[in-house]
């Protein structure tokens, strides 16, 4: 676990490339909006008060989490709990609960948080989220394979069309 203040600058995100991660793990999920020196309009989007919503499918053995927050564009995360180094225990949560989400934004330009925002997750999509993580988990895994099953989908659709075939859900506001 890390402990992580806006403001703060994070060394190893210095220079990161513009993307957006996701990953699950044992103390719940992280969504991070790497940006190379997001405007104030694009930091304003992420204040708890704006719209967020968070989807996913899974293609070719891939889970894809979509997301869009505020107004701003979707953005697309390949995930498969093969990769996740910290999620030890795969499992599907009790009644009642869902997964914890961290939202992060950072300025990849020089590694400075530049907002946090928490988000319980829904009981449902935290199942099916889960479910299909552990089914997952349960396949064979080649990083190999799963490069070139990425290269293909993203040759193939665009992010909006992901988060279109996206059947569960999880909206915030708006």
């Amino acid at each position: 676990m890390y402990k992580y203040e806006v403001g703060q600058v994070i060394p190893t995100f210095v220079g990161h490339q513009e993307c957006t991660v996701f990953n699950i793990a044992d103390d719940g999920a992280t969504m991070i909006y790497f940006y190379n020196r997001p405007t104030p309009d694009e930091i304003a989007q992420f204040e708890s008060e704006k719209p967020f919503e968070i989807r996913f499918t899974t293609m070719r053995g891939i889970i894809f989490v979509t997301a869009k927050v505020g107004n701003l564009s979707w953005a697309d995360m390949p995930y498969t709990p093969h990769l996740s180094k910290d999620l030890t225990t795969l499992q599907i949560p009790n009644d009642g609960q869902g997964l914890a989400l961290v939202l992060y934004l950072i300025d990849s330009s020089n590694g400075q948080l530049k907002h946090i925002r928490l988000l319980g997750l829904s009981e449902k999509f935290t199942r099916a989220l889960m479910g299909e993580a552990l089914e997952l988990k349960m396949q064979p895994f080649s990083k190999a394979a799963y490069d070139q099953q990425l290269d293909y989908i993203y040759s193939a659709y665009s992010t909006k069309q992901i988060a279109q075939m996206s059947k569960e859900y999880c909206k915030f506001g708006g």
